[in-house]
């Protein structure tokens, strides 16, 4: 009890010394100092939110450009845009080749390798 006691007096304490140096402090600092301070935390606030500001433009105009990049790698010749395709509203089915086909079919075996892999691109889409 008596350290509850004494944790009491210390906040007590440091509320009226915060207080009363408030007040000096106010009563001493002069007017330009205060104004100054003033002026130098909202231009510091305003630089800030400028910077931030500027940041996130090129940042969002770095990443839509390396996004560009990297879907132009990823896409084989004469691929569609995904989001191309995506706002022509077809499905994934369509471009499969429709519900007909079976999901998990075995792949038709082609004699020449090359006609093996030209029909495996055209069904992923994606080359290597």
């Amino acid at each position: 009890m008596r350290r509850l006691f004494w944790v009491g007096v210390g906040v007590v304490v440091t509320v009226v010394v915060v207080q009363r140096g408030r007040k000096i402090v106010a009563q001493y600092a002069p007017e330009a100092v205060v104004d100054r301070a003033e002026r130098a935390a909202q231009d510091a606030g305003r630089r800030a939110e400028t910077f931030v500001a500027t940041f996130r433009r090129e940042f969002s105009q770095a990443r839509s450009a390396r996004e560009a990049e990297l879907t132009a790698a990823l896409l084989a010749e004469g691929q569609p845009d995904p989001d191309d395709v995506r706002a022509s509203g077809l499905r994934p089915a369509d471009l499969r080749g429709g519900p007909g086909r079976a999901r998990h079919a075995a792949p038709e075996r082609h004699p020449d390798p090359e006609a093996e892999i030209a029909a495996d691109e055209a069904d992923l889409g994606y080359s290597f």
